[in-house]
């Protein structure tokens, strides 16, 4: 733990490292790594905090993008300009202790891919592969930590995704790292786009529709029979917890965002 700084927060940043899963991983980051995050970041991303506690997160953060990408079979996009910080520092700092740190934790080295690089799935591919990792169900309203990692922090300019329904929204959080406008449907992330880059079967979306189904009975009964629509987390976006306190209220939208909108690098995919 000692790249950790001696600052007024540490007990905050040990403790988040302690319970996180990949704490062995965290431990084992290169002692100059933060200083030189700290020194570097504010000048690529202005506006970002530069204290410990952040830098834990973001970099646990980075930790779960490798992991989501050392496993998929195609590229994957990295939903967070929080994790991107960590990542873009250390290939200044140390790009050859980096491969050796991926090889050693991940099986292989993630290069590090600008987004155009990548292809229209790959965002699809960090969502679906995340969702794996976390025990989530392939189709559904929850989202992988990763992808609520900037709302939470309130990254300036990160990447806001929330659930809407059965919709993934998104919006480019602003300088303060709250999200200033409505938040749109992400095209990349739907169950067609997921269904077209061959990321879900039919098989998976005709058993989640029969399990959605059934929960809009379910609750129309509970309710008395009134027919009120039941949707998970909608009305003010929540981040991947479920909780509404990503920074702002961004209900609404429905508008495509774009194909490069959500990320602005990535890696990872076949040997």
């Amino acid at each position: 733990m000692n790249w950790i700084s001696r600052k007024i927060d540490d007990t905050r940043a040990r403790r988040h490292v302690r319970a996180s899963f990949y704490r062995p991983m965290l431990q084992d980051l290169p002692q100059g790594l933060e200083s030189s995050w700290r020194q570097s970041a504010p000048q690529e991303y202005p506006g970002i905090r530069t204290d410990a506690f952040f830098f834990a997160c973001a970099a646990e953060g980075l930790l779960r993008f490798f992991d989501a990408a050392g496993r998929s079979s195609t590229p994957c996009a990295l939903p967070s300009e929080a994790a991107d910080s960590v990542w873009h520092a250390w290939l200044r700092y140390d790009p050859i202790g980096l491969e050796r740190f991926c090889r050693k934790h991940f099986g292989r080295v993630i290069p590090h891919v600008e987004r155009a690089g990548l292809g229209a799935g790959a965002l699809g591919s960090t969502l679906m592969t995340g969702r794996s990792l976390e025990g989530i169900a392939p189709l559904g309203p929850r989202l992988p930590q990763l992808f609520g990692l900037d709302a939470r922090l309130r990254m300036a300019r990160g990447h806001g995704y929330w659930n809407r329904g059965d919709e993934i929204v998104y919006a480019r959080l602003d300088a303060r790292g709250l999200c200033p406008q409505k938040a749109m449907a992400h095209p990349e992330l739907a169950t067609s786009a997921l269904l077209a880059a061959g990321l879900v079967d039919a098989d998976m979306v005709l058993d989640h529709m029969r399990r959605r189904e059934a929960a809009l009975a379910a609750a129309a009964s509970w309710d008395g029979g009134s027919g009120l629509a039941f949707a998970s987390d909608s009305g003010a976006c929540a981040d991947s917890g479920g909780s509404s306190d990503a920074g702002g209220s961004c209900d609404g939208g429905g508008s495509s965002c774009g194909s490069s909108c959500g990320s602005s690098c990535g890696g990872g995919g076949g040997d």
